[in-house]
């Protein structure tokens, strides 16, 4: 077997030797190891250093050059071709999850990969798939990058996509450091990654296997007393200045679970219990303070609430309009203490920046999920006003967490995206389009965010809310149901790591991972330092 390539007549005695050892390493391995690949790495490593980083991605960087890719990819196909005779020849069986699709990232980001056009054109060229890019972005002082990128985006290399998201987060060094980088470095960097991508969007348009932005928050959670009694038949949960009350008397609330972790509107074996949250104007710690002021106080109503009873490995907690109405959404989640938790509090999950599209499109006689084309971007900075005044009417009521974070955390990311949005000439409808701009929410408790959650979990990967249930749950998710998938990819000091990836086993602490091989390769790896310049976005000349 000479493992040529289509472009290739001979290769040196040395990758021959390489690409035979790679085949007959791969050849030990079940057929599902390719069948199901999920994600072909040829990148170790992210300078961003975000702090919610599912995957601890360390700020140090290794990657494969085109020899290495060549010689990976060699052996996969050869490998491959005794198990199909079709024209994908990766991921051919994943059928849970686009079927000859490679997520080459990770614990990486793969726009930094200064090797990506040439793994686009070789996957798609000699394996039949496509790669779909996910990033934060890069900086456009990096010429080599840059030209890269515009390359791909205008070239044929254009159609080895199969989608391109930027994701844009208040974490990472533009945000959290304080020397070397700037807010307006980055939003340049986010223009400049929107005009060369594009023609991407002109020629697919929009969507999560397209083109979109993703919006990630940061978790607004607070430790806090929990209190729940019961006042004159009716349930009460009540902890720091907020304040439900069941408006049905001697409830049961029974435990909910995900019934179908493909509705993204939740759907939960269990109907809401229906509350009214009332304004508390002040903090209240214990149950008699709390009941007598009840007992001596007019309440005011604010709206109704769906309240349902989740657990996760540490016991049970509420949720509080989990879902995503067309009038918006109020998520609210309350964690008593119990044997596991030491710490109670309460994580605000309400979509903030959704409310304040709902009251704009509200003024056109719309609701959320209608679709608002024909707009301006004074139409844009009009709903920017109205989360601005959401926050006034939130520190009126006495809450002034949710005002900070509105302010802090939604406003002055938001405010960054949009301006590059224009800039970089895309259109205001983009804004309204909810499968551009990609509203998740607060980020999940992956890796190393539980540290910023405060304590009210102990559990790396636990979810904490039905949404992240839905997404990563092991009892009912979409990883449940993807089950597992395989990953190949660089390692450092020359290390190529395989890893079986057992999907249902991520909202544990032990994690995925149920299978892992290391094996060395001379010279396989080219290195980045952190003192080379013009590797992340927002950094300074």
């Amino acid at each position: 077997m000479e493992f040529l390539l289509l472009d290739e007549d001979k290769i040196t005695k040395e990758d021959y030797k390489i690409r035979k050892e790679l085949y007959n390493k791969f050849g030990e391995l079940p057929q599902e190891f390719l069948s199901k690949m999920r994600h072909l790495q040829p990148q170790i490593g992210c300078f961003n250093n975000c702090s919610f980083c599912s995957k601890f991605a360390v700020c140090k960087n290794e990657y494969w050059n085109e020899k290495s890719i060549r010689n990976i990819i060699s052996a996969i196909k050869y490998t491959a071709k005794k198990y199909t005779d079709g024209n994908i020849l990766l991921a051919w069986e994943r059928n849970e999850h686009r079927v000859g699709v490679n997520f080459p990232y990770l614990d990486n980001d793969i726009a930094s990969y200064i090797y990506l056009d040439k793994f686009l054109k070789l996957c798609y060229k000699e394996l039949g798939i496509k790669t779909r890019i996910s990033t934060v972005g890069f900086s456009r002082h990096n010429k080599k990058l840059n030209e890269m990128h515009k390359k791909i985006a205008n070239s044929d290399l254009i159609d080895t996509l199969a989608g391109v998201r930027l994701s844009i987060t208040k974490y990472g060094r533009v945000w959290e450091s304080k020397n070397k980088v700037s807010i307006e470095e980055y939003k340049q960097d986010m223009i400049n990654f929107l005009e060369i991508y594009k023609n991407y969007y002109l020629k697919n348009g929009s969507g999560p296997r397209k083109m979109c932005v993703e919006l990630r928050y940061n978790p607004l959670v607070e430790n806090s007393d929990v209190i729940v009694t019961n006042y004159n038949k009716h349930l009460v949960l009540q902890t720091s200045n907020y304040l439900f009350i069941s408006k049905g008397e001697n409830i049961n609330l029974k435990e909910s679970y995900i019934v179908d972790p493909y509705k993204h509107s939740l759907e939960l074996s269990e109907d809401a219990i229906m509350f009214e949250e009332y304004n508390l104007p002040k903090k209240i710690d214990n149950e008699e303070e709390l009941i007598g002021y009840l007992d001596n106080n007019n309440l005011e109503y604010k709206r109704d609430v769906e309240v349902y009873l989740f657990s996760n490995t540490e016991g049970i907690y509420y949720a509080l309009n989990p879902k995503i109405a067309n009038e918006g959404n109020y998520g609210f989640n309350i964690y008593p203490k119990t044997e596991s938790r030491k710490k109670s509090g309460y994580l605000i999950t309400e979509r903030f920046l959704l409310n304040a599209i709902y009251e704009f499109k509200k003024s056109k006689g719309l609701n959320l999920r209608s679709i608002y084309t024909n707009s301006t971007w004074e139409d844009v900075y009009k709903v920017l006003d109205i989360c601005k005044k959401i926050a006034e009417e939130y520190l009126k009521d006495g809450k002034k967490d949710k005002y900070n974070y509105i302010n802090k955390n939604v406003i002055e990311m938001v405010e960054v995206y949009v301006e590059a949005l224009e800039k970089a000439g895309y259109p205001s409808d983009c804004f309204f389009d909810s499968k551009f701009t990609i509203d998740t929410g607060t980020i999940c408790n992956l890796g190393r965010a539980i540290t910023l959650f405060k304590g009210i979990t102990t559990y790396v990967n636990d979810p904490l809310t039905p949404a992240h249930e839905r997404n990563y749950g092991k009892r009912c998710s979409t990883m449940k149901e993807e089950n597992y998938a395989w990953r190949l990819g660089c390692g450092f000091n020359n290390k190529i790591i395989i890893e079986k990836l057992d999907l249902f086993n991520t909202a544990t602490p032990e994690g995925q991972i149920s299978y892992k091989d290391k094996f060395y390769i001379d010279k396989m790896n080219e290195k980045i330092d952190n003192n080379t310049k013009y590797l992340y976005p927002g950094e300074k000349e």
